[in-house]
């Protein structure tokens, strides 16, 4: 009995109406009173709820009446890797079917599981001379040719099978899987040449993107970032990404975030990141690098912002600054104030986090009141740190002279008892200076 008949449904039943059989079965056996029973319909219910593995098994539905569920049963022992079992009912099966080459193929496959590497490529060639273009046999062969380390052998057969039924994932995933393991220098060309046939090819393998965004010697970066965001696509709408997918990206991190091209594809994919199962305490502290990463580029895209900016908010993240240095970078701000205010309120109305980091030193110095006392201060500061030479992105700052260069004013000092320079005629200190 198939999984449909176990279940009461039709072929072209939907997920619904699997979910609604499978309650129903359930009131018939109970894990309780009929364990087997259950266990039974259980393992209908999630192959066919599934559409990835519903679809592996609907394959096996080539042939009709009995042989159709004597095959769905030889590969039931096959899943509970009962191979000997297999072997000998399959062997029994395609000597009564012998016109059935998917018997004699699920038979090579048992063989192959075996250990009987030998013959179960002469079972596939044999198949092959009745049926040159079978995909399924060609990709059987092609595996166990690789298992025998018969690599050009096998290249050869994976190319046949991709040339029988190119728009087949199965078959593209299989031979890039090889490449991987076994022919690294293939890799580049059979992702090419999958990506020539559909873009969406690795959809049920997307971690597969990846190795393509990576296959630089024949990509340029535009082909990386749309392989990236393939990847993101899929990635984000997996529901349960598996261990070895988020290890993959986890650990190619470091080097997205060092170049601002990747950086989008990082913010896109980072809220999936941080909701996995699989994230640790030690990927929790790789997130905050990682958002400080996304940060520090938007601030470096964003042309509003002057660079000694970019570099004191860097340095105050990391919580990795040298006092000295964050004062000569404080100094050089107070000296350029005019230049650099409406940097800074860029960077308080639309960078907040960052504004915060150094806020009652911002505060300051968009204070125009404070102009004259910052310019007093950090004159002294400039007089005893005195840097020789320090060098921002934008611009270099340096003194390359023995005297002291203190900052002048345009205009002389207004005293606190003077008359303001505003013309209200008030004395600064009880108007502007207040």
């Amino acid at each position: 009995m198939n999984y449909y008949e176990l279940l009461n449904i039709e072929r072209d039943a939907d997920a619904n109406q699997v979910k609604r059989a499978y309650f129903s079965a359930v009131k018939l056996h109970s894990p309780d009173f009929d364990p087997e029973g259950f266990k039974a319909i259980r393992i209908a219910y999630e192959t066919l709820i599934d559409a990835k593995s519903r679809a592996g098994y609907d394959a096996f539905f080539t042939e009709s009446g009995d042989l159709q569920n004597d095959l769905l049963a030889a590969r039931e022992l096959i899943r509970e890797n009962k191979y000997k079992q297999a072997m000998e009912f399959l062997t029994v099966l395609s000597d009564r079917n012998p016109a059935s080459a998917d018997a004699r193929r699920l038979l090579a496959t048992v063989l192959w599981y075996l250990k009987k590497s030998g013959t179960a490529d002469k079972m596939c060639g044999e198949l092959l001379e009745k049926y040159p273009s079978d995909y399924e046999t060609l990709l059987l062969r092609a595996k166990i040719a690789a298992s025998m380390r018969h690599i050009d052998k096998a290249n050869e057969y994976f190319t046949d099978a991709v040339n029988a039924d190119p728009s087949n994932p199965k078959a593209w995933i299989a031979y890039l899987r090889f490449g991987l393991n076994d022919a690294h220098s293939q890799v580049p060309n059979i992702f090419y040449r999958a990506m020539e046939q559909d873009i969406d090819m690795f959809r049920d393998k997307y971690v597969f993107y990846l190795v393509g965004a990576q296959s630089t010697n024949l990509f340029n970066s535009e082909n990386q970032l749309q392989y990236l965001d393939k990847f993101a696509e899929f990635f984000i709408n997996d529901k349960d990404p598996d261990e070895g997918t988020y290890s993959e990206v986890m650990g190619l991190m470091p080097r997205f975030i060092e170049k601002d091209e990747f950086i989008p594809f990082v913010e896109k994919i980072l809220p999936a990141l941080e909701k996995s199962k699989q994230c640790d305490d030690e990927d929790e502290k790789s997130f905050i690098y990682i958002r400080i990463a996304i940060i520090m580029h938007k601030l470096r895209s964003d042309k509003r912002i002057h660079d000694v900016l970019v570099d004191i908010t860097g340095c105050l993240m990391e919580e990795e600054i040298d006092k000295d240095d964050r004062l000569q970078m404080e100094v050089y701000i107070v000296f350029h104030i005019s230049d650099l205010r409406p940097s800074i309120k860029v960077l308080k109305n639309e960078y907040p986090e960052c504004f915060k980091l150094n806020q009652a030193f911002y505060l300051d110095v968009l204070n125009e009141k404070k102009e004259d006392y910052l310019t007093d201060k950090y004159t002294g500061i400039y007089k005893k740190i005195r840097p020789k030479n320090v060098v921002f992105r934008g611009e270099e700052f340096h003194d390359d002279d023995d005297d002291e260069k203190p900052y002048i004013r345009e205009s002389p000092k207004v005293g606190r008892n003077d008359p303001c320079p505003c013309g209200s005629g008030k004395k600064y200190k009880k108007c502007c200076g207040a």
